[in-house]
């Protein structure tokens, strides 16, 4: 008995059907089994300006400094990340912060000092050029 092969000549199809199946399981799979963080913010007043003073208070304002290296400075006066929201509220309580990037200061270094400032309590906070 002689058999005949069949499909002699060409390659066996791949249906992608099924791969379609399993790639839409997996990505139901990846939605559902993801946890998003809860991301707990704070309130802080944030205004952006060109570096003349647009404050109505009658205290002047601190410049907070960030350098290029991420070194800080009040007024001049270098400080660590650590001491700057207490210093602020002890020396100059109520009076605004303007938080003021060297050129090439570090993006990271900027939200890290807002989120100390935010977290230390000092919430009058404006960004100047």
């Amino acid at each position: 008995m002689q058999l005949r092969e069949r499909n002699s000549g060409s390659s066996p199809m791949i249906g992608l059907t099924p791969l379609i199946d399993v790639v839409f399981i997996l990505l139901i799979f990846f939605m559902l089994a993801s946890s998003f963080l809860d991301w707990k913010g704070f309130e802080m007043s944030v205004s952006i300006t060109d570096g003349r003073s647009t404050s109505q208070s009658d205290t002047r304002p601190v410049t907070v400094e960030v350098d290029v290296n991420g070194g800080l400075s009040i007024n001049g006066n270098a400080i660590a990340l650590s001491n700057l929201a207490p210093t602020l509220l002890r020396n100059h309580d109520g009076a605004p912060v303007r938080l003021r990037p060297v050129n090439g200061a570090n993006l990271q270094r900027l939200v890290e000092v807002m989120d100390t400032l935010g977290r230390g309590g000092v919430t009058d906070v404006e960004f100047i050029e």
